[in-house]
């Protein structure tokens, strides 16, 4: 398994792992959104996508704080630490882009479905805690839990 950030190359692949969505216009602007403005990380195997990650700076980069905004690991790959070796690899790379641009990374947070559990155990396995629970954050009958990591310690 390849763990890697995707480029331009990946594009076309990333068009189809979001067929998801329905929607082809809505995919297309998905994708490029995420390949101008955001950090993708992807696992490949057999140059097939089989998870994905996608992180940015939040707000002011001076601040050194990075949100993980979509993580994903294709069913048939679940339980083979596809998910923790993206974590691993997307962690390295916000201490690595700070680093890059002479700021202090600070932070990671993200906002995960309170009953994701296995999502969950991932994050708190890599450090991440909980800070606090939120109602009808992206839906109006799902709970979401955010979670954060202190890079400093």
């Amino acid at each position: 398994m390849i763990i890697k950030s995707a480029d331009n190359k990946d594009k076309k692949e990333l068009l189809s792992y979001f067929r998801h969505y329905k929607n082809a216009d809505m995919i297309k602007k998905r994708v490029e959104c995420y390949m101008k403005h955001n950090f993708t990380i992807l696992a490949k195997e057999d140059s097939q996508i089989v998870g994905m990650l996608q992180w940015y700076v939040k707000e002011d980069p001076n601040a050194g704080v990075a949100e993980f905004e979509e993580i994903f690991v294709n069913e048939k790959f679940r339980g083979r630490r596809v998910g923790s070796k993206l974590v691993e690899f997307a962690i390295k790379n916000v201490v690595e882009f700070f680093k890059s641009i002479n700021i202090r990374s600070r932070k990671i947070f993200l906002f995960v479905s309170k009953d994701n559990i296995p999502a969950k155990r991932l994050y708190e396995k890599y450090g991440f805690k909980f800070i606090a629970e939120l109602n009808d954050l992206f839906s109006d009958n799902k709970k979401e839990v955010f979670y954060s990591l202190d890079l400093n310690g």
